[in-house]
């Protein structure tokens, strides 16, 4: 599963938790070319992923002679409930998102925090001759992506001093793994 992926598959997972109340209601990514379902629904959109800050790298390598990597990133979603209950849809989401311990434990479960949210927007739709009501929240989440990457290793160095009639020489000794390949 790709990161971007994990991403989105994390944000429906608390969106579920944080609209619990609604079971029926159909949590849908934006822009997948499906069928509008015919009951209330929320719509999830992925605006951006930015990454914030530096990367944090281990000093030492795990028994696998691997350094931990790890990125902080920011994921900027917009939610749109849409339908005739997206008013109450978006009240209940809005309160709980950052407030119910459920959705804070399904945030956790899932590598999320919640770090920004906004305030509802009204926004309704003209569909062919009649207004759809629609309503608008923008979620900001917190994640961490830790990647490996594999180090080559030196097993020791030893250096080993000798002074023959006051000229001191020194011989230096690497010991390096069998497969260690240099690259170019």
């Amino acid at each position: 599963m790709t990161l971007y992926t994990s991403v989105q598959n994390s944000v429906r997972n608390v969106t579920l938790v944080a609209l619990s109340e609604y079971p029926t209601s159909p949590a849908i990514f934006a822009n997948e070319n499906g069928s509008e379902p015919a009951e209330s629904y929320v719509s999830i959109s992925v605006l951006s992923i930015n990454q914030v800050g530096g990367h944090s790298t281990s000093t030492q390598t795990n028994t696998d002679e691997e350094l931990s990597i790890r990125i902080p990133y920011e994921a900027f979603i917009q939610f749109s409930f849409v339908g005739s209950n997206s008013g109450d849809m978006a009240h209940s989401f809005n309160q709980r998102i950052k407030n119910n311990p459920l959705v804070l434990e399904e945030c956790s479960r899932n590598k999320l925090g919640v770090m920004r949210k906004s305030q509802v927007r009204r926004a309704p739709q003209k569909r062919d001759t009649q207004w759809i009501d629609n309503h608008n929240i923008d979620v900001t989440f917190s994640y961490f992506v830790n990647t490996q990457q594999l180090v080559d290793v030196v097993e020791a160095v030893v250096i080993e001093a000798q002074i023959d009639e006051g000229i001191e020489t020194a011989i230096i000794e690497i010991l390096i793994p069998e497969d260690f390949v240099i690259t170019p």
